[in-house]
């Protein structure tokens, strides 16, 4: 349960994950400064005993080069017993080439097992040094070498070695001594994490406090971020980034439900009123048919305008799916030339197609997309103008123009016109014939294209704008305007 709870803290706290990987990185760290620090001092404490044995070694023959025979060697013992003073397990002995003992400074009574004997005249080297085993086990050192008495050729063995437990013990409480230090450096640290973590975080949990202030009613607060350090300036960036499209976003759904409404009430508002007009008193059966005929308009109206809403809908989801091919352009114009003929003679407009080209396109998609522009120019050409169809090359993409003369458009509607149930018109007098989304399909046709749809204005005249990228698999547009 506690290592179920743990692990829980750990993925939900940022904090005790940064505490816990500050103590894991100061054990680490410790560890591995005990580990060289203990080493080091190992070898030397080696070193330095292996020092000690040769510097006996050299002592001992030098006392014995003042003395005149074994005998005062070994009536005069003590002034060689001394060498041992103050070195823990160091074991002295002198003894003759018969095998008689003169010096036996030897408090443990280990059995130093035989070694190999250096000449009088050879200087001992740590080469020289021999390994053996007291009774506990550990591996030490010993060195055995002749030594002369005065100036007479008589030489005596010298035998020096020393038990290296005594370092093995005081490896074991310098080591002890190192794990408790990690131990509390790893706390010490992991406590010190955790109150850095808790002042470094603050600014993310300040950021967090503004965040949950943010509601429908009040999307046009914003993170402070002249307050945020610079690795939370990008997240602060960010989120306010992301706010201020759901609140463009949000504006637009707002703008849109409540045009839906009103465009739904007027054809709805129409029905109800005709009818009811119509059933206040008997009527001829030719009045009935005119009621029809007049119902049927609307709730073709309606039907056009759901069906546009669920195109919109799919695209800013991006569930239509797209046959994209390469496509002759002026053909798939000629044909919404076609199409539009009898309705511009009708009105006394002429439509008038040029240039030809490559497009990328869904067949179908640009059939809509065309046939909305064209259908926006007739609505607003006068009579006895011109609505032009131009298709070109330009920059790496494919441009479709639509032309149409009339009033134009002012600069301050230009920026709305793709704006969905947006119309020029404040009073909304042409709504029976527009359902205000032509231009909004046209914008997410394009978008769904990789494309974008763009409109000018100036006096007289009109463009609305297309513009295809070749992307892969097409070929760039042959010929032009």
């Amino acid at each position: 349960m506690a290592a179920a709870g743990l692990r829980r803290r750990l993925h939900q706290s940022l904090t005790v994950r940064l505490a816990l990987a500050y103590g894991l990185a100061t054990v680490a760290i410790l560890v591995g400064v005990g580990t060289y620090l203990t080493r080091g001092l190992a070898a030397q404490l080696e070193e330095r005993d292996e020092g000690d044995l040769i510097g006996e070694v050299l002592v001992v023959r030098h006392l014995l080069r003042e003395v005149g025979s074994v005998d005062e060697v070994r009536q005069d013992s003590h002034r060689f017993s001394d060498l041992a003073l103050g070195h823990e397990g160091l074991i002295l002995m002198v003894r003759t080439r018969q095998g008689e003992t003169l010096i036996n400074c030897n408090p443990r009574h280990e059995q130093v097992p035989p070694l190999r004997v250096l000449p009088a005249e050879a200087t001992p080297e740590r080469e020289d040094l021999q390994v053996w085993h007291p009774r506990n086990g550990v591996a030490s050192s010993g060195i055995a070498a002749l030594g002369r008495i005065g100036d007479s050729d008589e030489a005596v063995e010298i035998v020096v070695a020393r038990d290296a437990g005594y370092r093995a013990v005081l490896m074991g409480a310098y080591q002890r001594r190192m794990l408790w230090a990690t131990l509390c450096g790893a706390g010490v640290a992991a406590g010190l994490g955790w109150l850095l973590a808790c002042r470094g975080l603050r600014p993310l949990r300040r950021m967090a406090k503004e965040a949950s202030a943010v509601t429908t009613s009040r999307l046009a607060t914003r993170l402070d971020t002249g307050r945020a350090p610079a690795e939370l300036r990008d997240l602060a960036d960010a989120f306010n980034g992301m706010l201020a499209r759901l609140q463009d976003s949000f504006s637009r759904l707002s703008e849109f439900s409540a045009d839906l409404a009103h465009d739904f009430r007027t054809p709805i508002s129409n029905l109800i009123g005709q009818t009811q007009v119509t059933l206040a008193q008997p009527r001829a059966q030719q009045e009935y048919e005119m009621l029809l005929e007049s119902n049927l308009e609307e709730y073709e109206r309606l039907a056009r305008m759901i069906e546009n809403m669920l195109f919109l809908a799919r695209a800013d989801h991006a569930q239509v799916a797209l046959d994209l091919r390469p496509l002759d352009a002026r053909a798939e114009m000629e044909k919404v030339v076609d199409y539009f003929e009898a309705v511009a003679a009708e009105r006394d407009l002429a439509l008038e197609l040029a240039g030809s080209g490559t497009v990328r396109a869904d067949q179908t998609l640009l059939r809509r997309a065309v046939t909305n522009l064209v259908e926006n120019a007739l609505r607003h050409s006068p009579a006895g103008s011109r609505v032009g169809i131009e298709v070109a090359s330009a920059d790496q993409a494919t441009r479709i123009r639509v032309t149409n003369g009339g009033a134009g458009i002012s600069p301050q509607t230009l920026p709305h016109v793709f704006g969905r149930f947006y119309r020029g018109d404040p009073a909304r007098s042409n709504s029976a014939g527009s359902t205000g989304l032509g231009l909004a399909i046209v914008d997410s046709i394009m978008r769904l294209h990789g494309g974008t749809v763009t409109a000018s204005s100036s006096a007289g005249e009109t463009v609305l704008e297309l513009m295809f990228p070749y992307g892969a698999g097409a070929q760039a547009p042959r010929g032009g305007a």
